[in-house]
């Protein structure tokens, strides 16, 4: 990305960029800030986020703070189900927060140990961007971005409690205190947090979660997002690939891995994202699986 200053100190004119923009050679990420349309094309949503986060900076004070969800941009954190259509920023100043068609201003206070420099830009820490997105967010995209942020290590529970406890002043802080309660870093990607909120609603035990499973001469199986070890079932998520997997490869893995794990007695319940949008079709499902379950043998193996 370059600005209208920057091309002009290259010797470029004004109309030279009114024909870049006419003929779509270039486009505009704000007024006055612009990127070469073949490579704005590779950009995913997380990149041109951060493109027109850095647009709207410039033209920031000096003590504006990248927070929310453009601060789990820059920390690299899943943003499922959140919108990037707006950069969000957080500035040290008691008063209301002003909301535009591209950015949202926020007005608290920010204090030194909830701040870090990332790419050169000031940036509330992972803690911070976690506890904000808690208090501002529905409940599944909020624990979504959460168990990211726990399994990348990039927080703690215990920060986490800290920081709802430094922000019990603040509106939505009852609300992030119940994502908070619902983050886990054994869930591997958005879809297994979605599943886990999804299995919480059922009147079941709670599952294990992450379990490797071996069979009963110990050689391991596969990894098992939800075990019930006391009915007989596993549930599985997957998603399109697994964690970034090739799509083909994974799913000929996933095939051979549900087989062994049916050998072995177990009842498995698989669903994707499409099941998980018809959440009582999708009960159903689960719920017939530990009706056959509860007709059959123990399932042979172990599971650490």
């Amino acid at each position: 990305m370059f600005s209208r200053t920057d091309a002009l100190a290259r010797g470029y004119t004004d109309d030279d960029l009114r024909r870049g923009r006419a003929s779509g050679e270039l486009v505009t990420v704000r007024r006055g800030h612009f990127i070469r349309a073949e490579v704005y094309r590779t950009l995913d949503d997380h990149r041109r986020h951060a493109v027109l986060a850095e647009a709207i900076f410039a033209e920031s004070s000096a003590d504006t703070v990248f927070s929310h969800v453009s601060a789990a941009v820059l920390h690299g954190m899943e943003t499922w189900d959140i919108p990037l259509d707006k950069v969000t920023f957080t500035i040290s100043r008691s008063y209301a927060g002003k909301r535009g068609r591209q950015r949202v201003l926020h007005g608290s206070p920010v204090p030194s140990s909830d701040l870090m420099t990332l790419n050169g830009f000031a940036v509330t820490t992972p803690t911070r961007t976690v506890v904000d997105l808690a208090r501002s967010l529905p409940l599944h995209p909020a624990v979504c971005v959460g168990d990211y942020a726990l399994r990348a290590g990039l927080t703690t529970h215990a920060q986490l409690l800290a920081a709802l406890d430094d922000a019990r002043n603040r509106t939505g802080v009852a609300k992030a205190r119940q994502a908070v309660g619902s983050m886990s870093p054994r869930s591997q990607s958005a879809g297994e947090s979605r599943s886990r909120m999804q299995l919480d609603t059922l009147p079941l035990p709670p599952p294990l979660l992450g379990q490797c499973l071996s069979d009963e001469f110990g050689l391991p199986v596969a990894r098992v997002p939800f075990l019930y070890p006391d009915h007989g079932v596993i549930c599985i998520f997957q998603g399109q690939g697994l964690y970034g997997a090739d799509p083909v490869v994974a799913d000929v893995e996933c095939s051979r891995q549900r087989k062994r794990m049916r050998d072995l007695g177990w009842v498995v319940v698989q669903w994707n994202w499409e099941d998980l949008a018809s959440p009582r079709a999708l009960t159903d499902r689960i719920a017939r699986a530990f009706v056959r379950a509860a007709g059959l043998p123990a399932p042979r193996g172990s599971f650490t």
